[in-house]
């Protein structure tokens, strides 16, 4: 049995990765060779034995120099998966940053690794892809611009927003005291995801869907379906919590038709894009995720349980308060990796792979039933 997931090529026509050498002496021996001894011989073996770790990226992050240094860190840290936006040039980015880290590991005589390459998608209007933007002219001189002290990437400024920075967090719009700010949603065609995947060696598919959006989503994969499960290694559906939860998830699974052909991902996203917040976000995904355990036991369908959405230096601990520590697949960190690599990088590189090999290990510690 596969994975459902978008299976990239070694190299897309036209695109070389890059290797820089030179980033060796950015890390010491000491943190590369802690990361490498975390990596998991396969992202597949990390998912079944319950120490998946995946980065997010963000879905409309278009950041592509901080992707590609976030993904060489995070490689490096021994990360099973990297979720992307599904744009040619964030792609590239990630998989720049998976081939600068390998080649860091070899210099240190190690094994290379290759996490699972994942493009999110949507299948309608969803808070994930989407960007603020506001004219800058409108804003009266005495402002106090809370919108710029909220946003979390720096994006917004004097002139407007940075559609590079921007990720569609939201925090902007809330704060602006005249509600000048607006946010600017976007969904793939189809089209345009398969011709992606057929051009870059992609391992794997998110689909973002909400509780209303039963009839987008199995257009969706009416569209897309038979060529993933044909081409591709795994398949990840991504929802909040709701009212009618079950039947969600259960209508979703007949319309997936999985079978034996691949397996599925269920990524609780408790609350999306706040997991920088505050560690207190951690609890929502969490309670989502020992909900959603409980359906599928009950219910018998097939798939794994992946954290998201509010995830952070607080989650583990929560998961194993909950019980559902070893039980859960594993957990996906996206705004919290994002902060404090930046972070942590205003002092060095080695201090942003420290981070991040901290942030994963109590994850991985599990495979020695820890």
């Amino acid at each position: 049995m596969g994975l459902i997931g978008f299976s990239f090529g070694i190299d897309p026509p036209g695109f070389r990765i890059r290797v820089r050498p030179k980033a060796v002496c950015h890390y010491s021996s000491t943190l590369v060779e802690k990361g490498a001894g975390l990596a998991s011989a396969s992202p597949r073996d990390a998912l079944r034995e319950g120490r998946w770790v995946k980065l997010i990226c963000g879905a409309s992050m278009d950041d592509v120099p901080f992707v590609e240094t976030l993904c060489e860190i995070y490689t490096l840290a021994g990360v099973d998966c990297i979720d992307c936006a599904a744009d040619p040039a964030v792609v590239g980015a990630v998989l720049a940053g998976i081939e600068s880290a390998n080649g860091i590991l070899a210099a240190h005589n190690l094994r290379p690794t290759r996490p699972f390459v994942m493009v999110s998608v949507n299948d309608g209007e969803d808070p994930h892809f989407r960007k603020a933007v506001f004219d800058p002219l409108k804003c009266p001189a005495d402002c106090s611009r809370p919108c710029e002290r909220v946003c979390p990437t720096n994006a917004i400024s004097t002139a407007g927003v940075s559609e590079r920075l921007c990720y569609g967090c939201g925090r902007c719009l809330r704060s602006c005291p005249l509600g000048l700010i607006i946010a600017d949603t976007y969904v793939r065609s189809p089209e345009e995801m398969i011709k992606l995947l057929q051009n870059y060696p992609i391992d794997a598919i998110e689909i973002h869907t909400l509780p209303t959006h039963v009839d987008e989503f199995a257009t969706l994969w009416s569209s897309i379906g038979s060529w993933v499960l044909q081409e591709l290694k795994l398949v990840a559906v991504s929802f909040p919590d709701s009212d009618d939860l079950e039947e969600e998830i259960q209508v979703r699974s007949e319309v997936l038709n999985v079978g034996d052909r691949a397996d599925v991902i269920w990524q609780t996203d408790g609350q999306p894009m706040s997991g920088d917040v505050g560690r207190g976000m951690a609890a929502k995904s969490v309670r989502l995720a020992q909900k959603v355990l409980q359906l599928l036991e009950t219910l018998s369908i097939p798939g794994f349980v992946q954290l998201a959405g509010g995830t952070n230096d607080a989650t583990v601990e929560l998961m194993q308060k909950r019980a559902i520590y070893g039980k859960a697949a594993g957990v996906a960190f996206g705004g919290f990796a994002r902060k404090t690599t930046l972070n942590a990088l205003q002092i060095s590189p080695n201090h942003a792979l420290d981070s991040a090999i901290r942030l994963l290990e109590p994850i991985k510690a599990h495979r020695n039933g820890d």
